[in-house]
């Protein structure tokens, strides 16, 4: 995987490879990112989706003893932490 400096696009906020580089791997030559498109070939998104919230959101309920009406507290934390361990902010 190759990781993007990402500081004059837009999508860098959003994808795992500006959030997340790793050193000892190659920078792009370029910024991938198109202008004229507004995408970016190799944008990965650092969002976590539903079903992996859920997941996570299902094992601190189990963690927490399976408690009646928090389901919102931990899909809340559940997203929170998904989001930190990939790099987004908020």
């Amino acid at each position: 995987m190759l990781y993007c400096p990402g500081e004059p696009c837009p999508l860098r906020n959003d994808c795992y490879r500006h959030t997340q580089p790793s050193p000892g791997r190659d920078r792009f030559a370029s910024l991938p990112y198109d202008a004229v498109s507004g995408t970016c070939e190799w944008f990965q998104s650092n969002t976590p989706s539903e079903s992996a919230i859920r997941e996570a959101a299902y094992y601190i309920w189990l963690r927490k003893g399976c408690p009646e009406n928090r389901a919102a507290e931990h899909w809340d934390e559940a997203y929170r932490g998904l989001c930190l361990s990939m790099g987004r902010v908020g």
